[in-house]
């Protein structure tokens, strides 16, 4: 029955989604409603037309079909910005320096793991993840030379030194709010601040960055977060 139902051509509005959700840019056109959606129309037509299965399609109904697409995902994003407005505005900040991210072979790690997160007691900074071939570890500088001596360094695959974590401690919202984590990453990629990992623990978002952009990417940060709550304040 799904082959059946693959067969079926589309309506002009449904084929119209389908080839929108291909475009991202024309995507972010939409949800703003800074789009001309006579000229989109054309552009798209023969695309509708082949998912319609006919030999052409009135361009006034792509039209139609946009425009009622476009008053859907404005009103969505209005949604889901208020929520990750919300969130964004009630985080806190954390930075800690002197951090280091090892990369260690998956195969060793079980074998040091118990004597690893015995180091939880008495190290600064300590997060541990798995990947599918290696495990990552973002530590304090202390606690890193003492792995290294515990693993051995023909077991360290990359020693990635000179980086910071900021800690954003959001309200437990951000779990269920998409967007969050996204929002950041977005403010920082344009101000050119590279992130060299992300590690999510609960509430807890951890951003390593590289420690000479630890303080601009920390106001950065900040300076969002302020201004978002003075517009979220009553007027």
């Amino acid at each position: 029955m799904n082959k059946e139902n693959d067969k079926k051509p589309l309506s002009v509005a449904e084929a119209s989604r389908r080839i929108i959700s291909t475009r991202p840019s024309v995507m972010d056109c939409l949800k703003q409603g800074v789009v001309n959606f006579s000229a989109l129309a054309e552009v798209i037509k023969d695309q509708v037309a082949m998912l319609c299965k006919r030999r052409s399609v009135n361009v006034d109904s792509i039209k139609m079909a946009l425009m009622r697409y476009s008053e859907e995902l404005k009103r969505k994003r209005r949604t889901i910005e208020k929520q990750v407005v919300d969130v964004v505005a009630r985080s806190i900040l954390e930075l800690k320096n002197d951090v280091a991210v090892l990369t260690i072979n998956q195969a060793v790690f079980p074998v040091y793991i118990d004597r690893i997160v015995k180091l939880v007691e008495t190290s600064r900074f300590l997060q541990v993840t798995q990947g599918t071939t290696t495990f990552t570890v973002a530590t304090d500088l202390e606690t890193k030379s003492k792995i290294i001596e515990l693993v051995g360094k023909r077991n360290i695959i990359d020693i990635l030194d000179d980086q910071s974590a900021i800690i954003i401690i959001s309200p437990p919202e951000i779990i269920d709010v998409p967007g969050v984590i996204s929002y950041i990453t977005d403010l920082l990629a344009s101000n050119n601040v590279n992130i060299s990992q992300i590690i999510s623990c609960y509430t807890d978002t951890i951003l390593i960055v590289d420690r000479r952009r630890a303080l601009q990417a920390y106001k950065i940060i900040e300076d969002r977060i302020l201004l978002l709550r003075g517009l979220e304040k009553p007027q």
